[in-house]
Protein backbone atom coordinates (compact mmCIF):
# COMPACT_ATOMS: atom_id res chain seq x y z
CA UNK A 1 0.00 0.00 0.00
CA UNK A 2 0.97 3.54 -0.94
CA UNK A 3 0.36 7.03 0.25
CA UNK A 4 0.64 10.46 -1.44
CA UNK A 5 2.85 12.77 0.77
CA UNK A 6 2.62 16.80 0.15
CA UNK A 7 5.25 19.20 1.93
CA UNK A 8 4.36 23.02 1.60
CA UNK A 9 6.29 26.07 3.35
CA UNK A 10 4.47 28.84 5.26
CA UNK A 11 6.02 32.26 4.62
CA UNK A 12 4.78 35.46 7.06
CA UNK A 13 5.31 38.71 5.49
CA UNK A 14 6.89 40.99 8.74
CA UNK A 15 5.84 43.95 6.49
CA UNK A 16 2.73 43.65 6.33
CA UNK A 17 2.01 43.90 10.43
CA UNK A 18 1.90 47.51 10.34
CA UNK A 19 1.09 47.93 6.59
CA UNK A 20 -2.13 50.67 6.20
CA UNK A 21 -3.22 49.08 3.34
CA UNK A 22 -2.21 52.53 1.10
CA UNK A 23 0.45 51.97 -1.40
CA UNK A 24 2.25 49.18 -1.77
CA UNK A 25 2.83 46.84 0.84
CA UNK A 26 5.93 46.32 2.58
CA UNK A 27 7.88 43.07 1.57
CA UNK A 28 9.67 41.57 4.60
CA UNK A 29 9.08 37.43 4.18
CA UNK A 30 10.39 35.22 6.83
CA UNK A 31 10.22 31.00 6.17
CA UNK A 32 7.94 30.06 9.38
CA UNK A 33 7.82 26.25 8.69
CA UNK A 34 5.27 24.42 6.96
CA UNK A 35 3.07 21.04 6.69
CA UNK A 36 2.69 17.38 5.70
CA UNK A 37 -0.71 16.44 4.17
CA UNK A 38 -1.03 12.79 3.42
CA UNK A 39 -3.50 10.65 1.58
CA UNK A 40 -3.28 7.42 2.82
CA UNK A 41 -3.61 4.41 0.88
CA UNK A 42 -3.37 5.96 -2.35
CA UNK A 43 -4.59 3.64 -5.35
CA UNK A 44 -4.70 5.78 -8.65
CA UNK A 45 -1.09 6.10 -9.73
CA UNK A 46 -2.61 6.98 -13.28
CA UNK A 47 -4.30 10.41 -12.05
CA UNK A 48 -1.43 11.17 -9.45
CA UNK A 49 -0.37 14.51 -11.48
CA UNK A 50 -5.00 15.57 -11.25
CA UNK A 51 -4.95 14.50 -7.56
CA UNK A 52 -1.69 17.12 -6.75
CA UNK A 53 -3.01 19.65 -8.95
CA UNK A 54 -6.10 19.22 -7.41
CA UNK A 55 -4.81 19.62 -4.15
CA UNK A 56 -2.90 22.32 -4.86
CA UNK A 57 -6.01 24.59 -4.99
CA UNK A 58 -7.00 23.45 -1.56
CA UNK A 59 -3.86 23.56 0.75
CA UNK A 60 -1.67 27.37 -1.25
CA UNK A 61 -2.67 29.91 -0.77
CA UNK A 62 -0.71 34.14 -0.85
CA UNK A 63 -2.02 37.28 0.64
CA UNK A 64 -0.20 40.21 1.17
CA UNK A 65 0.54 39.36 5.07
CA UNK A 66 1.30 34.90 4.38
CA UNK A 67 1.62 32.04 2.16
CA UNK A 68 1.58 28.39 1.88
CA UNK A 69 2.96 26.58 -1.12
CA UNK A 70 4.00 23.15 -2.32
CA UNK A 71 7.69 22.31 -1.88
CA UNK A 72 7.03 19.09 -3.02
CA UNK A 73 5.30 15.53 -3.28
CA UNK A 74 5.81 12.24 -3.12
CA UNK A 75 4.63 8.68 -3.40
CA UNK A 76 5.42 6.21 -0.54
CA UNK A 77 5.24 3.26 1.41
CA UNK A 78 2.09 3.70 3.72
CA UNK A 79 4.28 2.37 6.99
CA UNK A 80 7.12 5.29 5.33
CA UNK A 81 7.91 8.00 8.62
CA UNK A 82 7.13 11.44 6.11
CA UNK A 83 7.66 13.97 9.22
CA UNK A 84 9.29 14.60 12.38
CA UNK A 85 7.91 13.29 15.99
CA UNK A 86 7.55 17.00 16.87
CA UNK A 87 4.81 17.70 13.46
CA UNK A 88 1.03 16.37 13.28
CA UNK A 89 0.60 15.73 9.26
CA UNK A 90 -3.06 16.35 7.64
CA UNK A 91 -4.59 13.49 6.40
CA UNK A 92 -6.72 14.03 3.49
CA UNK A 93 -9.77 11.77 2.73
CA UNK A 94 -11.76 12.27 -0.50
CA UNK A 95 -15.61 11.92 0.43
CA UNK A 96 -17.97 11.88 -2.93
CA UNK A 97 -16.55 14.88 -4.51
CA UNK A 98 -14.93 16.98 -1.59
CA UNK A 99 -11.98 16.42 0.31
CA UNK A 100 -11.87 16.37 4.28
CA UNK A 101 -8.85 17.02 6.56
CA UNK A 102 -8.06 15.40 9.50
CA UNK A 103 -5.32 16.04 12.31
CA UNK A 104 -5.33 14.37 15.85
CA UNK A 105 -2.29 16.41 17.77
CA UNK A 106 -0.74 14.43 20.51
CA UNK A 107 -0.55 16.21 23.26
CA UNK A 108 1.78 14.11 25.63
CA UNK A 109 5.35 13.59 25.71
CA UNK A 110 7.98 16.00 25.02
CA UNK A 111 6.70 17.81 22.26
CA UNK A 112 2.88 18.51 23.92
CA UNK A 113 2.16 22.12 23.66
CA UNK A 114 -1.13 22.49 25.28
CA UNK A 115 -2.17 22.12 28.91
CA UNK A 116 -1.09 18.95 30.21
CA UNK A 117 -4.40 17.72 30.81
CA UNK A 118 -5.53 17.64 27.26
CA UNK A 119 -4.32 14.08 26.21
CA UNK A 120 -5.24 14.98 22.06
CA UNK A 121 -7.03 17.40 19.89
CA UNK A 122 -8.95 16.60 16.76
CA UNK A 123 -9.51 18.57 14.20
CA UNK A 124 -11.60 17.84 11.13
CA UNK A 125 -12.90 20.46 8.37
CA UNK A 126 -13.40 20.24 4.38
CA UNK A 127 -10.75 21.58 2.37
CA UNK A 128 -12.13 24.58 0.01
CA UNK A 129 -9.91 26.57 -2.21
CA UNK A 130 -7.00 28.72 -1.29
CA UNK A 131 -7.20 27.01 2.44
CA UNK A 132 -10.14 27.73 3.21
CA UNK A 133 -12.50 25.53 5.51
CA UNK A 134 -15.66 24.44 5.86
CA UNK A 135 -17.77 22.25 8.81
CA UNK A 136 -14.72 22.96 10.85
CA UNK A 137 -15.14 20.99 14.39
CA UNK A 138 -12.04 20.57 17.05
CA UNK A 139 -12.35 18.42 20.23
CA UNK A 140 -9.74 16.95 22.83
CA UNK A 141 -9.61 14.28 24.52
CA UNK A 142 -8.57 14.55 28.41
CA UNK A 143 -6.66 13.14 30.76
CA UNK A 144 -9.85 11.94 32.85
CA UNK A 145 -11.11 10.33 29.49
CA UNK A 146 -13.64 12.54 29.37
CA UNK A 147 -14.02 14.25 25.06
CA UNK A 148 -14.40 17.73 25.19
CA UNK A 149 -15.93 19.38 21.80
CA UNK A 150 -15.01 22.71 20.70
CA UNK A 151 -13.19 25.21 22.64
CA UNK A 152 -16.14 26.52 24.57
CA UNK A 153 -16.65 23.11 25.43
CA UNK A 154 -13.11 23.26 26.55
CA UNK A 155 -13.28 26.53 28.33
CA UNK A 156 -16.25 25.18 30.53
CA UNK A 157 -14.53 21.61 31.22
CA UNK A 158 -11.33 23.50 33.05
CA UNK A 159 -14.05 25.85 34.90
CA UNK A 160 -15.56 23.09 36.16
CA UNK A 161 -12.04 21.64 37.23
CA UNK A 162 -10.94 24.55 38.89
CA UNK A 163 -14.43 24.95 40.88
CA UNK A 164 -13.98 21.48 41.88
Amino acid sequence: MQKLVIQTQYRENYGAHDWDGKGECPQYWKFKGGSTYVVPNFKDFSNVTDMVATLTDLITYKNEGSEEYILDWEIVNQNKKVCEDWETPVQISQVDDKFVALRISDNRGEYGWMRSEIFEKTESWTMLPDSEREDYSVSFLMEDGDIVDGEEGLREWFGIKEVA
